[in-house]
């Protein structure tokens, strides 16, 4: 038999499979999925096991697999061949595509180390070091001795190779068993271990649990065993992904409007339609995931709950898992590589049929799939922007269809092109218009920062604003607060000159963090000292401009200095489990939550009464097609968090273009009209969706290479597209980030059945160690 070997080297010459006989003692154990280790280039090395065959096509001799990692796969044939798939059609190596779908604790570790070939002519200098063994690791060998053992080797007496090492441990503890029935002839203490094993209902537990309740010694226990009155034993257990939050199995009752809802879904189970849950915020839509959950489950099928940000997951896993206990898995970024590993396992073994997490979580290696949920559809947070570009939405529909699974997009704004598909009949829609609770939808109101400023308010919130949060704390009522920009000031800019400080590495202007009195980069953490005096000038008339979460946090303290401000961004998230606890503290004795646009979406706190958006028009601006869009979404998702039970709920929406149409539709809750204007809109510009879009960036060390690529690119393209494609570039506004500069290259297209083919040749052609293209299918909507 043949084993079919992607091995674990980063190079375009070896992104392939590589044909391996499999040894009589592997036939059987090794499974496609698993990972092995090989000989390749006169080394070993791990790799993937992506096909098992009975024939060959190499003509010469085939090595065989040294030996197996693993006995149970971590991939499927479903993932691996999504994963041929994506790396054909975005040039990335099907290596990278695999790392990105597995838990980065599946990566190897390749320790080298230095082996003994001839001792006799070995160097005296080197005898005592190879004295008891053949091989030392390298870490452990004496630097002096670097420069012999290097001549050693040239000479063939010694030779360099590497030991390959798991990362994934899994863990085990110790148990003890109950094994008789009736307690005579026991010891007090042995008593009371028998009554506690009896009345659980495996008849067993972990040892330091039983020696921790009982007050015993691990000496009772043994005796037990030496008896035959107990067995202990190791088993492996999985780490635990537990939450603060304690959900409630509370019993669901819909209202007729969602009753109606889940009878649409009902119709659909069993076909890879997609459908589209159109409901306002506060609707219930989670509702109606757990009620559809629980039918698919039911039918013992599998299912994939996606969620757009970490600090939404714990609230959502918690609910869940007191409805549907340990049945229920999640990935999200959020976990250790230890933590992913092992609920990767519980996936793959079975053990788990409901997976929740964000964007990764759409790779889950689940058979039997019935139902793919993604709520908050229209986020940007389900396309992966770094590495390997992937839309998790794509990658759903394409399971969808290898499971003949239902998939439902949920969202109170969904994406232009998703609204579009349902008058095209390719989506289906269920519109859920009212609020579960009969909530009312919060009154709005928008503030125009001009005439504020000319008022004689230079603040960053307006009056309205300062009066509504007094008159919430005086109601013990509690306060969201959105400002989507972290840090304390936007720039530091000379006030003679005009010289704004960036940062050495990118064309980015540096932001100020109060907390530690510096510039920083978002892009790549430089950081600077704040000057006294302008670099450029001499000038020490330096002023911070602009407002961050940081600033705005000092202004609320200072205004409100009884109120328990709490602040939501990266900065304060870092940590493990930072978001679960910054929540549940502010759910349990907050007054005034401010963060960035991780707080506009899915939380439910009943207390919040108003939600205030600080700029609302902040990235109104930007060069990109979706401004508006994401402008629009943003106001009308973070309003969705004020009043969701009894009490009416206000909004309070500041802006410096408070006439702009994006906001104009957000104050009327009007989503349709925004949605008609902008498709009249994109219509003339010929953008998504009446036109399929790809981009390319190009990126590299030298500016001029990079816009000379990028001409000949464009050129090379065009000869192949329509006259009805269109092609924009190499973009001008070229971008400096981690002292690499990119240009991007935009094709429009209505048919083009090639143009995969199209660009892999471009790649083929033009990409090198120089220069990197980058091929994203989806643009801008991360």
């Amino acid at each position: 038999m043949i084993a079919r070997v992607l091995v674990d080297v980063k190079a375009k010459k070896v992104d392939k499979m590589y044909d391996y006989l499999i040894p009589d003692k592997y036939l059987g154990l090794l499974k496609v999925g698993s990972r092995v280790v090989v000989p390749f280039n006169h080394r070993q090395v791990m790799g993937y096991c992506l096909e098992i065959s009975t024939k060959s096509e190499y003509k010469d001799k085939l090595k065989s697999i040294s030996r197996i990692f693993d006995i149970e796969p971590y991939l499927n044939e479903e993932l691996i061949s999504l994963a041929k798939d994506l790396s054909y059609e975005t040039g990335y190596l099907l290596l990278s595509v695999l790392e990105t779908i597995l838990p980065a604790a599946l990566k190897v570790m390749y320790k080298p180390k230095i082996k003994l070939l001839d001792k006799a002519n070995l160097n005296k200098k080197l005898v005592d070091l190879f004295k008891e063994e053949t091989e030392v690791l390298l870490d452990n060998i004496d630097e002096k001795l670097l420069d012999v053992i290097l001549e050693e080797i040239k000479k063939n007496h010694l030779k360099q190779v590497y030991e390959i090492k798991k990362r994934n441990k899994p863990i085990t503890k110790r148990y003890a068993k109950l094994l008789v029935e009736s307690k005579t002839e026991l010891t007090d203490k042995q008593t009371l271990v028998f009554n506690y094993l009896n009345k659980r209902k495996t008849k067993s537990d972990i040892i330091n649990i039983i020696i921790h309740k009982l007050n015993i010694t691990v000496s009772v226990l043994k005796t037990m065993e030496k008896h035959g009155y107990i067995k202990i034993y190791e088993k492996e257990v999985y780490r635990d992904v537990s939450t603060y939050f304690k959900g409630e199995n509370k019993i669901i009752e819909l209202n007729p409007e969602q009753k109606l809802a889940l009878d649409k879904i009902r119709n659909n189970y069993g076909k890879s339609n997609t459908m589209l849950l159109h409901g306002v915020t506060g609707s219930g839509k989670t509702e109606i995931y757990i009620k559809a959950i629980e039918e698919v489950i039911e039918k013992n099928q599998s299912v994939i709950l996606l969620v757009p940000e970490i600090s939404l997951t714990p609230m959502m896993i918690s609910r869940f898992k007191s409805k549907f206990r340990d049945n229920v898995a999640t990935i999200h970024s959020g976990l250790s590589s230890m933590e992913k590993y092992d609920e990767w396992r519980r996936i793959i073994r079975g053990e788990a049929k409901i997976v929740i997490g964000a964007r990764s979580a759409c790779f889950a290696p689940l058979k039997n799939i019935g139902l793919m949920i993604v709520d908050e559809s229209h986020e940007t947070s389900y396309k992966q922007n770094e590495n390997l570009p992937y839309y998790a939405i794509d990658i759903l529909k394409r399971r969808a269809k290898n499971h003949d699974s239902l998939l439902i997009l949920g969202s109170a704004t969904p994406n232009i092109e998703s609204y579009a598909r349902v008058s095209r009949n390719h989506y289906e829609l269920i519109s859920l218009k009212a609020r579960a609770l009969n909530s009312k939808m919060p009154e709005i109101k928008v503030v125009n920062m001009l005439e504020e400023f000319k008022s004689g308010n230079k603040k960053d919130m307006s009056q309205a604003l300062i009066d509504g949060i007094q008159k919430r704390l005086d109601k013990d009522e509690q306060v969201i607060l959105l400002i989507n920009r972290r840090g304390y000031a936007n720039f530091m800019i000379c006030r003679e000159c005009g010289h704004v400080y960036k940062c050495k590495n990118c064309d980015i202007s540096l932001t100020y963090h109060k907390h530690s009195n510096s510039l920083k980069c978002h892009y790549c953490s430089y950081e600077l000292a704040i000057p006294k005096q302008c670099e450029q000038c001499g000038s020490e008339n330096l002023e911070f401009m602009g407002s961050g979460t940081q600033k705005i946090q000092d202004e609320l303290t200072e205004t409100f200095p009884d109120a328990s401000i709490f602040r939501m961004d990266t900065d304060t998230t870092r940590k493990k489990y930072a978001h679960e606890k910054l929540l549940h503290s502010f759910q349990e004795s907050g007054d005034i939550l401010i963060g960035t646009q991780m707080i506009a979406k899915g939380l439910d706190f009943p207390r919040v009464t108003l939600v205030g958006i600080i700029q609302a028009d902040g990235n109104l601006f930007v060069p990109d097609f979706r401004a508006p869009e994401k402008t629009f979404q943003l106001i009308m998702q973070v309003s969705g968090r004020s009043g969701r039970r009894d009490e009416l709920g206000e909004v309070i929406i500041q802006a410096y273009n408070p006439d702009h149409y994006a906001i104009r539709y957000a104050y009327e809750n009007d989503y349709i009209g925004f949605y008609e204007h902008e498709m009249r809109l994109r219509r003339i510009a010929r953008y998504a969706p009446f036109y399929f879009l790809i981009e390319l960036t190009i990126t590299g060390a030298s500016i001029n290479k990079v816009m000379i690529y990028g001409i000949n690119i464009v050129k090379e393209i065009r000869r192949e597209l329509n006259e009805t494609s269109i092609i924009l570039g190499p973009s001008s506004e070229v971008r400096k980030i981690k002292n690499r500069f990119s240009t991007t290259i935009l094709v429009k297209y209505k048919e083009e059945p090639n143009i995969i083919e199209i660009v892999r040749e471009v790649l083929k052609k033009y990409e090198n160690r120089d220069v990197l293209i980058r091929v994203d299918r989806f643009p801008g909507v991360g």
